[in-house]
Order: structure tokens, then C-alpha cells, then sequence
């Protein structure tokens, strides 16, 4: 015996026709506690050279692999490239920082040359000063 979609239904349950249009809440699909979040790291690399660009839209940074290895008469580098937003390079900037010096004030590294960190100069305070 071959039931009919209406013959299925629970109480309260709505079967959308063919035609019919489903509100969806996108934003409730990325709620999350905190506390079920868990990393995947799905790859890992060695970096001793890293170049970083900064767009109107983004910073990406290539973290490269030297010397590299000659490949059909060519050097190949390996190497990764990272996205990321000007508040995430930013606040990448400033940890990064926290880190290294907290790691040389315990004796932690072999070499270390701390450089003050300037705040950004903004475009509209440079126009000023011209």
C-alpha cells in the first residue's frame, strides 16, 4: 500500500509543495558555543621566509619553504598563502609580538631583537602632514 505526502504528515508539520518558498536562517546555522568549538588542522608546514601584502580588502602572507628544490631546471618553492582581514592581520601583529617577547624574557629563544612596534599611520594623518 503506497501512501499519499498528505497521509504522511505529523501534526504540525508543514511539507512544502513543489512551489512553495522556506524561510531560512542562515545565521543560526553558524551559532556555536564556544565551548564545542574544536580545532581541525588539516595541514601543517615549515616556514623560514614569510612575505606579506596588504590590499584595500585583505592581508594575505606567503609563508615559504627555502632554499627549495630545483625542478625541471627551475627552483620550486614550496609555499602556503593565508587570507585574512585587517583586524585579524592586525590582531595576528600584535600577539605574534606578546608571544616572542614573553618567550625571551623566559630565556626561551637563542636570539632575539625586539623592535618597538609603531602604531599605523593612517592615510587621511599622512595627507595632513604634507
Amino acid at each position: 500500500m503506497t501512501m499519499k505526502p498528505d497521509e504522511i504528515k505529523a501534526p504540525g508539520l508543514h511539507i512544502p509543495e513543489k512551489n512553495d518558498k522556506i524561510p531560512l536562517d542562515i545565521g543560526r546555522m553558524y551559532e556555536f558555543n564556544p565551548n564545542e568549538m574544536t580545532p581541525d588542522i588539516r595541514t601543517s608546514a615549515y616556514s623560514n621566509v614569510a612575505f606579506i601584502t596588504c590590499s584595500n580588502r585583505d592581508v594575505f602572507i606567503d609563508f615559504l619553504e627555502l632554499p627549495g628544490i630545483k625542478k625541471d631546471e627551475k627552483m620550486m618553492v614550496h609555499g602556503t598563502r593565508v587570507y585574512m582581514s585587517h583586524a585579524a592581520a592586525q590582531q595576528l601583529a600584535l600577539r605574534l609580538a606578546q608571544i616572542l617577547e614573553g618567550s625571551f624574557q623566559r630565556g626561551e629563544m637563542e636570539s632575539y631583537d625586539p623592535q618597538p612596534v609603531k602604531p599605523p599611520v593612517r592615510l587621511k594623518d599622512q595627507k595632513r602632514k604634507l
